[in-house]
């Protein structure tokens, strides 16, 4: 799969798992970040997105924690889902790697 495909399918599970998380703490009282949100709701679309069937909840934590927190400190005009799309791939295939 492509790189461009890989980010169009994990920025579809972005925008998907965002908006759940968003519906999620605006009708209940959650302690739960974004990246515990998406990881207990969404990880076998992670695996398919990434191409990582062996990517497990904690690893996927990890990397969406690290994206989130890079999309706090960011100055650009990106939209967050798209940001978020490619720091992920980018953080998964670094650990593919290490």
């Amino acid at each position: 799969m492509s790189s461009v495909k890989i980010k169009t399918v994990i920025q579809r599970v972005i925008e998907e798992t965002g908006y759940a998380f968003k519906v999620t703490c605006e009708t209940e009282n959650s302690n739960a970040d974004y990246a515990e949100f998406a990881s207990s709701q969404a990880l076998p679309s992670f695996q398919e997105a990434l191409n990582d069937p062996g990517l497990t909840y904690e690893q996927l934590c990890q990397i969406l924690r690290r994206a989130s927190n890079k999309a706090v400190r960011r100055q650009c005009k990106t939209p967050w889902p798209l940001f978020m799309a490619s720091h992920v791939e980018k953080l998964s295939n670094s650990n593919k790697v290490g």
